[in-house]
């Protein structure tokens, strides 16, 4: 009756199978898109469609193709790092100091590198463990960036310019701290969060220290993983090929061009789009001949922070009143790097 409740319910060899099937689907779907990009781009002369829906189907299909792999990869962390990594280790070795703990859970997305939405229910497990708000927000607004997963992806897609990488985990670093060392000193701190925030608890499996039960778990969460950021990556991946696209060059390589106002549009686009830390540098790629670098640095460190679906989850936990002050920081700060880069760089 016990293993009913508990909350990671179909493990079972039949969910598995239909994970397997689903993730099989996907798979052939990104080679049909991948087929058709060549035949949009011009490797078939065949078909022929209008330019512009032709640079549309080119650039959204290629985006897709580049980034899956690193999906894929993020997503088999993700489920191996929620199966077999407990955060009771990771609480253990918190430093006593305040500062130097939340510099340690700032960095602690090396060991927990998933995306900001599986960040969220570790940032509770956190909060029932003794962990103070301020602390948590520290590790949910730098965990994000600060992983291995997102170094490599941003590597990546910037091999024509490595600096963007150091600009996004360096940002990312101060504008976490920098947060948390503002929430640190709030006189409250049980006031940040909800009163009716309930402890995660894990009802007890029998099963759930065996093999057997570990390697189901980490299917399933693999699964989920890829599901979520693919189906992200696909609405990220149109949208960008959409404004490309359809949207007049010079009105781009206007606002784009602009010091001030490239950034604060990467700014509510990345708002607005919600794309995953670990796909969104391929995102910025596509504007990377019409925008400035800042504007582009500036969405890669604000859009895993703070977007529409990271509040909304968040909102769980914390109040809405520190909620508006998160975002307000970020965003502020986020401007300020981004106009630095711009006019110093």
């Amino acid at each position: 009756m016990v293993a009913k409740k508990y909350a990671y319910k179909g493990v079972g060899w039949k969910s598995i199978g239909r994970s397997i099937i689903r993730l099989l689907i996907i798979i052939s779907v990104i080679s049909v898109a991948a087929s058709v990009s060549l035949v949009f781009a011009g490797q078939v002369n065949d078909i022929q469609l209008p330019n512009k829906l032709q640079d549309f189907s080119t650039l959204a299909s290629s985006i897709m193709v580049e980034a899956v792999p690193f999906i894929i990869l993020g997503a088999l962390v993700a489920g191996f790092v929620q199966t077999f990594v407990s955060e009771k280790a990771l609480f253990k070795i918190l430093p006593k100091s305040p500062f130097f703990r939340r510099i340690v859970l700032s960095l602690s997305g090396s060991i927990f590198p998933v995306c900001e939405c599986g960040n969220v229910p570790v940032a509770r497990s956190l909060l029932a463990k003794g962990v103070k708000p301020a602390e948590a927000v520290t590790f949910l607004l730098a965990a994000p960036i600060l992983n291995p997963v997102t170094f490599i992806t941003t590597m990546e897609a910037f091999r024509f310019d490595q600096s963007m990488v150091v600009i996004r985990m360096v940002g990312a670093f101060i504008i976490a701290n920098f947060i948390g060392w503002v929430l640190h000193h709030h006189p409250n701190q049980k006031s940040l969060v909800v009163d009716d925030f309930k402890t995660p608890v894990e009802v007890e499996h029998k099963h759930k220290h065996s093999l057997g039960y570990k390697k189901n778990k980490l299917t399933s969460m693999f699964v989920t993983e890829f599901w979520t950021m693919f189906k992200m990556l696909s609405v990220g991946a149109f949208v960008a090929a959409a404004t490309q696209s359809f949207i007049p060059r010079e009105v781009l390589l206007h606002v784009g061009s602009q010091p001030v106002l490239s950034v604060l549009a990467m700014l509510l686009l990345a708002f607005i789009i919600s794309l995953c830390a670990n796909v969104d540098a391929f995102f910025a790629l596509a504007y990377s001949s019409t925008f400035t670098f800042g504007s582009l640095a500036a969405f890669l460190i604000f859009g895993p922070m703070i977007d529409i679906k990271i509040l909304l989850l968040m909102k769980t936990t914390f109040t809405t009143r520190l909620l508006i002050i998160i975002t307000t920081l970020c965003f502020l700060m986020s401007l300020l790097i981004g106009l630095l880069v711009n006019y110093a760089l």
